[in-house]
């Protein structure tokens, strides 16, 4: 598979409007091109590595025939069966030659792949290094946040220490510090947020409990030993003994009057002990029967009534003494945060008997009214008041407690003590958990940026060792420079990922463009030995390879070229060299059958590259190569042959036809000088005065060309009116120099340039 022509570049770079021409052979095996700088070199190898690279054409209109077959050069990325290429240019140049600036010397990496991935390492190291910077910061942070953490548990523990510490004794706040803090921050974490806030004590709550942890034990107390009477069985036996009443022969008059019965009755006892019939109050006899009338008023039956009124009331008034004599403990004696529970208590037991006393007075009450009327029955109710055993119970609960206290003194003042803690650790558990969150975002941040620059290390040792293995020795280096150049000037040692080069023993600090040139094509050449490029069926493309070589260098560079390039499948060299030029030439023309008679038969085709100026614009071509650089191995005749039509052209030519031929003229003067005055060979002022001619001439010649030359460059036209002006006259001049210096050199250029003009 082989590239027969490129049919059109439109508006490609410097190619404006080219069209294969219709007389222009076709690529064949080896092809050889010719062009002065500018004239478009580097755009034709960049079309070839578009092709290598399978990437479209972005701009302008190319298109490709290649085996028979039109290949557009916008669908290269897509084109099915492009033969394989590798091209040498500026841009392989570029790709393939690194420079890495180090602390003491620069290291060279050599190869596209190589040296992508030491780009790689490089922008990796660069990441590392700010990963690791990144991280330092991070470090700091994460060192700030847990001092700032270290500092507040610190300062918390301190706190509960000082309020919690005692003398003697076994108190573990003695020793309280910020370890004991974190781990009961850590325990009330567990907790619920509701949990956490019942851990908080209140203020009145955490004063009882200051005042318990700084008190010392106490005496117990008796539990108190009191019960209620029994105000439902009293209450049910008065209101049966209302009801009672006595039978007998009433005397209506002590019926009604109680005071007077009373009087009567004790008055009759009296009398009855006596034995006397007379009144004791008047002291006059009793009528008969009145004695027996009194007592049958006073029988047995109501004697026994009266004596159980006032039993009963005996009965009532013993509980009512009982409920008087409750006499509370000793309040004193208790631990003071118990005093207020022990208050309410005894409160409500005062109360609760002072409601039992009442209704216990309302049933004497009646009792003595029953009492005065034992003849008539007295129906009542009454509401009756039970008394509330659980009043006694919890108070005796309050003493039980102060009692427990006192019999577990130790533990509770622990327990007091933990509570104080726990509250104190609750309040500040928002902001601990806030300053250790810092903290562990702090580390979390650390540990990711270090992870990170680990990540970034490993991944950089991956890749260098990748490019070591890939690396190819610094002795088969040594020897291809040596043979490339013909000189052992320049030398390779491994150097870390890539190579330290020296130059004449001495760490080359800037490689020279021919150098770089020189190590860049070496390493282009080795690649066309890679198994992934079949170069007897591949495409080699070579542009501009001995760029600022001297001739010996250019020598055994061309020799080293040719060796490993002659069997490539296609060959395209591209050059603005004569020298180099001439070298391939020669190689070409010696081909086997390149001399047959059937030019199609014939192996190598010659090629140039011209630029013309087409409406303000250099415009690229590519045509035959002209018949004098072909047939003779100096480019003097060429140059001559363009000075010699200029001058005696008879077309009116314009700025854009004559902008090129300034550089021309330099170019044929200095090849006919170093000729004619060799001793002076750069100096074209000096040479110039040498000749034998006029002087105003060669004045104007040498500011014609200083002027308007660009040394031997062809560039964009300045559109300056006197290269219109004076091209035409400079170039006779020139002519006309030559003559007069050598004349019968002229006269044989002249013929030479007319024959083949004809």
């Amino acid at each position: 598979m082989a590239t027969e022509r490129i049919s059109k570049i439109k508006n490609y770079r410097i190619f404006r409007a080219f069209a294969w021409p219709h007389d222009l052979l076709d690529f064949k095996d080896k092809n050889l091109f010719y062009g002065w700088n500018g004239s478009g070199k580097s755009t034709l190898s960049n079309l070839f590595r578009l092709i290598e690279k399978g990437a479209p054409v972005t701009e302008g209109e190319v298109e490709f025939v290649i085996s028979g077959s039109k290949v557009d050069g916008a669908a290269l990325s897509t084109a099915q069966g492009l033969p394989q290429a590798r091209v040498f240019n500026k841009d392989f140049i570029a790709d393939n030659v690194f420079t890495s600036h180090g602390s003491v010397a620069p290291i060279f990496f050599l190869g596209e792949k190589n040296i992508k991935k030491q780009k790689q390492v490089e922008e990796l190291k660069e990441d590392h290094d700010q990963v690791k910077k990144k991280g330092h910061e991070k470090e700091t942070e994460k060192h700030r946040s847990e001092k700032a953490l270290d500092d507040f548990k610190k300062e918390r523990a301190k706190s509960i220490k000082d309020l919690l510490s005692s003398s003697g004794g076994n108190n573990p706040y003695n020793n309280y510090n910020k370890r004991y803090y974190e781990v009961k921050c850590d325990e009330l974490l567990e907790l619920s947020d509701t949990e956490q806030k019942v851990k908080i004590l209140d203020e009145s709550d955490l004063d009882a409990q200051k005042k318990k942890k700084e008190s010392v034990p106490l005496d117990k107390l008796q539990i108190l030993n009191f019960s209620y009477p029994d105000t439902q069985q009293l209450t049910d036996q008065v209101v049966t003994l209302l009801k009672k009443t006595v039978v007998s022969s009433v005397i209506e008059a002590l019926k009604n009057d109680q005071e007077l019965s009373d009087w009567v009755k004790t008055g009759l006892a009296k009398h009855k002990n006596d034995n006397s019939n007379d009144c004791l109050f008047c002291g006059q006899p009793l009528p008969d029967g009145r004695i027996q009338e009194l007592e049958a008023h006073f029988n047995d039956k109501y004697n026994a009534l009266i004596g159980e009124i006032e039993s009963e009331s005996t009965v009532v008034k013993s509980a009512i003494e009982s409920l008087k004599s409750y006499v509370p403990p000793n309040r004193l004696g208790l631990y003071d945060h118990f005093k207020i529970e022990f208050d309410t208590q005894h409160q409500d037991l005062s109360d609760e008997i002072g409601r039992l006393k009442e209704s216990l007075e309302s049933l004497l009450a009646a009792l003595k009214e029953k009492a005065q009327t034992p003849f008539q029955s007295i129906e009542r109710s009454f509401d009756v008041v039970v008394g509330n055993i659980k009043v006694i119970s919890d108070l005796n609960a309050v003493i039980s407690k102060h009692n427990q206290e006192t019999d577990d003194f130790e533990t509770a003042i622990s327990v007091a003590r933990t509570a104080i803690e726990e509250s104190l650790v609750a309040q500040s558990l928002a902001e601990y958990e806030q300053i250790r969150n810092e903290v562990d975002l702090a580390s979390t941040a650390s540990q990711a940026a270090s992870d990170r620059a680990a990540a970034l290390k490993t991944k950089i040792r991956e890749i260098e060792k990748d490019i070591e293995e890939h690396r190819r020795p610094a002795d088969e280096l040594n020897a291809d420079i040596c043979s490339y150049l013909g000189r052992d000037e320049l030398t390779f040692e491994i150097q870390g990922n890539g190579y330290q080069i020296s130059r004449n023993g001495i760490p080359a600090e800037n490689l020279s463009e021919g150098e770089r040139t020189a190590i860049a094509f070496l390493y282009f050449l080795k690649s066309l030995s890679a198994k992934s490029f079949s170069l007897k069926d591949g495409i080699v493309v070579i542009d501009d390879p001995v760029s600022s070589l001297d001739s010996n260098a250019l020598f055994h560079a061309f020799g080293f070229m040719k060796d490993r390039t002659k069997d490539s499948g296609q060959l395209f060299i591209l050059t603005h060299s004569h020298s180099f030029f001439r070298q391939v030439k020669n190689w070409f023309n010696h081909l086997r059958h390149q001399n047959n008679k059937d030019v199609n038969l014939r192996p190598a085709r010659f090629y140039m590259l011209t630029s013309n100026v087409v409406d303000g614009k250099r415009s690229s071509s590519i045509s035959k190569l002209d018949s004098l650089l072909h047939e003779y191995e100096s480019e003097y005749h060429y140059l001559f042959s363009l000075v010699y039509k200029a001058a005696n052209s008879e077309e009116e030519e314009g700025l854009q036809q004559n902008y090129h031929l300034p550089n021309i003229a330099r170019r044929l003067l200095e090849s006919f000088l170093a000729f004619r005055q060799p001793s002076k060979t750069g100096e074209l002022r000096q040479q110039l005065d040498l000749i034998d001619f006029d002087v105003a001439k060669k004045t104007r010649i040498l500011r014609f060309l200083h002027t308007h030359s660009h040394a031997g460059q062809i560039s964009d036209p300045e559109h300056d009116p006197s290269i219109l002006i004076e091209t035409k006259q400079v170039l006779e001049d020139l002519l006309c120099l030559i003559q007069k210096d050598d004349d019968r050199h002229f006269d044989e250029m002249k013929t030479l340039v007319t024959k083949v003009t004809k």
